[in-house]
């Protein structure tokens, strides 16, 4: 292993390095285009953004030649150097559980700011990033700096350096986007003598140090001194990522010092304004500071945001930024006080103690804004695990499912819901997970061409998904939802079958949801179009039964063995039950549609919900004679909560749509 240091970090030595990219990523994505494939580029991206697992069966539908490539490159960069310690990334783990807030805004005030000082390296994030594009929306960059932040929270959460776990994939999928960037540009006159090549060694160790001995400064700048064992522990972390991520050896050092020497010798040969009259860095800044004040609702405390800048990457690279300075002529009576109090302590040489208590306190705000955060463009919520935010004091879950614009992204969040709820051994997860498969098995039928009306067969299944979601993100609040969802979810607290919960929730969505969204989708039209396909959906679902009741049978012996000899008769006794229910919804559907006025269809609406939950409560609480037994199933059935999630995403017995 080498041991790189200053002394081999000459002025020539650090210009060479903009020469060298990633080899072996840059190797694989030039052969993923070695025939000018573009469409596979996309479809390996669009499946790096729906899978979070590799090797994953979804590659098999990949051509064998780029399949092979694939997976080739996933088996080499998914090992962890022999060096690494996972005391020491665990005790990295406990330093962001603790100060990830903090962390996050010098994300936003330092290490960001410091990168786009240099201007050769801004110049490729500000074109790939297309700031300020429809006029002057931020949107793109805050797609760009929110996915940083969420790599941040990938590789600084508790068990991410696991095999396969979220820091891995994180970086394996970061390591593909770089070498994209790299091809692309290269191919559309990149100026190679005047920039380097985009993306190179160079531009990747400084952003590393910039979120490892930079984030440490900027900790003490708020007055957090980490102990030398949790300094030492932050940098070797990201020393591991440096080695994922493909950094070379030669650069990738964890000593504090010898990493600080390393970022001030980057931006004393980078950071500049650039020659051609490009104010990239500046942009990018400015960028970062509008994103900041448009999280703040108290106005006048948006001034605060270009003074934590300033103050966290100091005056010289500020001035060099443009980064408003202190006592602007428009300043607001709080922000001329700020200041003035601010230069009192700097005349006694304690200058952090009052802007690094403000910080502190505005770190928390970061929460908030992450929180909130969908990237629309890739049908993606921040997430944060559920140990960081009960930690960081937050009463916001995990996610909010935002809402879908296409059948991919219910499947999408559908499994996202499945495996949140699996990991709190939540049975509402069984639901989430029979669901998904559904809509896996509709989504294959518009893709065969199986409905008569397809645009509205994808309208209703994405309409029908958002009625779920709306009902989650309320439970999610702490919020009642509508009462037929309402009494799926009470009775995920009580002891029920697994069975019994799934038709509870089953119950919900059928009978209420589902006769709203077709009516709501056939207004104006006529709805009577689309009973044949509203009969091929359903077949869809009856196909299922196999599978479920193979399902059940694995969480509850008895139940399999009954199926091994009575298979017909309990699927006929199912397929009754849910043709009676969907033949109801159906004629609900049609009611709806029918409403001459809003308050008919308000009135139909709450006999509807009524009804509903009437039917739910009848599952979930069946009369005592039938409970009692129900109950002891439920006791005798067989693992957690999380084992029967995973069973019922198994897909072994589900026939091929036809």
């Amino acid at each position: 292993m080498l041991n790189p240091s200053a002394a081999t970090w000459t002025d020539e030595f650090l210009w060479s390095k903009r020469r060298i990219g990633d080899p072996l990523a840059d190797q694989t994505i030039a052969a993923i285009l070695q025939d000018n494939q573009k469409g596979e580029v996309d479809q390996v991206f669009q499946m790096l953004v729906q899978n979070r697992n590799f090797p994953n069966p979804a590659f098999d539908v990949l051509p064998d030649r780029l399949k092979r490539i694939v997976e080739d490159y996933f088996a080499q960069t998914r090992q962890l150097p022999d060096w690494a310690d996972p005391f020491r990334i665990m005790v990295a783990t406990e330093v962001f559980k603790q100060h990830g807030p903090k962390i996050l805004l010098l994300l936003l005030c330092k290490s960001l700011p410091l990168c786009y000082t240099c201007w050769r390296g801004a110049k490729v994030l500000y074109r790939t990033g297309r700031l300020r594009v429809h006029n002057g929306s931020l949107d793109s960059f805050t797609r760009r700096v929110m996915e940083t932040a969420q790599f941040v929270v990938n590789i600084l959460t508790l068990n991410s350096f696991e095999h396969d776990g979220n820091a891995i994939i994180s970086i394996q999928k970061v390591r593909l986007i770089h070498a994209v960037i790299r091809y692309h540009a290269q191919q559309h006159r990149w100026d190679v003598e005047t920039y380097g090549v985009p993306i190179n060694q160079q531009d990747l160790v400084g952003t590393l140090l910039s979120f490892g001995v930079v984030i440490i400064d900027g900790l003490k700048q708020m007055g957090i001194e980490l102990s030398p064992e949790e300094r030492d522990a932050y940098l070797h972390l990201w020393r591991v990522v440096g080695h994922l991520i493909g950094v070379d050896d030669d650069l990738n050092s964890e000593d504090e010092a010898d990493g600080r020497f390393l970022m001030n010798a980057i931006l004393d040969q980078q950071a500049g304004r650039s020659p051609d009259g490009g104010r990239e860095g500046m942009e990018l800044t400015a960028a970062c500071i509008d994103l900041m004040n448009s999280r703040l609702s108290f106005g006048p405390l948006q001034r605060l945001s270009p003074l934590f800048v300033r103050f966290f990457i100091g005056d010289k690279y500020a001035d060099l930024l443009e980064v408003a300075k202190a006592d602007d002529e428009d300043d607001s009576p709080v922000i001329d006080a700020i200041q003035w109090l601010d230069k009192r302590l700097q005349g006694i040489g304690d200058r952090n103690l009052l802007m690094g208590a403000m910080g502190r306190a505005f770190s928390n705000q970061m929460i908030d804004l992450v929180m909130v955060y969908h990237n629309g463009a890739k049908s993606e919520q921040f997430y944060l695990p559920s140990a960081l935010t009960d930690t960081w004091g937050t009463e916001q879950p995990d996610f909010r499912i935002p809402p879908a614009q296409k059948i991919e992204d219910v499947i999408f969040y559908l499994d996202k819901i499945a495996r949140h709820l699996r990991s709190q051994n939540n049975p509402m997860g069984l639901f989430a997970a029979i669901y998904k498969l559904v809509t896996q098995r509709v989504a294959e039928g518009l893709r065969l061409g199986l409905f008569e009306n397809p645009v509205e067969m994808e309208q209703v299944d994405v309409g029908f998904g958002n009625r779920y979601f709306e009902a989650i993100n309320r439970f999610f609040d702490g919020e009642k939802a509508t009462q037929p969802w309402q009494v799926s979810f009470d009775a995920a607290r009580t002891v029920i079958t697994t069975d019994q919960y799934i038709f509870s929730a089953a119950n919900a969505h059928i009978s209420f949801d589902l006769p709203i969204v077709v009516a709501e989708v056939y207004q104006g039209k006529n709805i009577e179009l689309f009973k044949n396909d509203f009969a091929k959906m359903n077949e869809l679902f009856d196909d299922m039964y196999d599978q479920m009741n193979d399902n059940v049978g694995r969480v509850f012996r008895p139940f399999g063995t009954l199926v091994t000899y009575f298979s017909d008769k309990i699927k006929a006794v199912e397929r009754g039950y849910m043709k009676k229910g969907r033949d109801l919804a159906w004629e609900k559907s049609r009611g709806l549609h029918r409403a001459k006025t809003e308050s008919e269809r308000q009135r139909l609406l709450t006999e509807l919900e009524a009804e509903s939950a009437a039917m739910g409560r009848k599952i979930a609480h069946p009369p005592i004679f039938i409970r009692l037994p129900l109950v002891y199933i439920a006791r005798k059935e067989f693992g957690t909560t999380a084992h029967k999630v995973d069973v019922m995403l198994r897909t072994a017995l589900l026939p091929t749509v036809a």
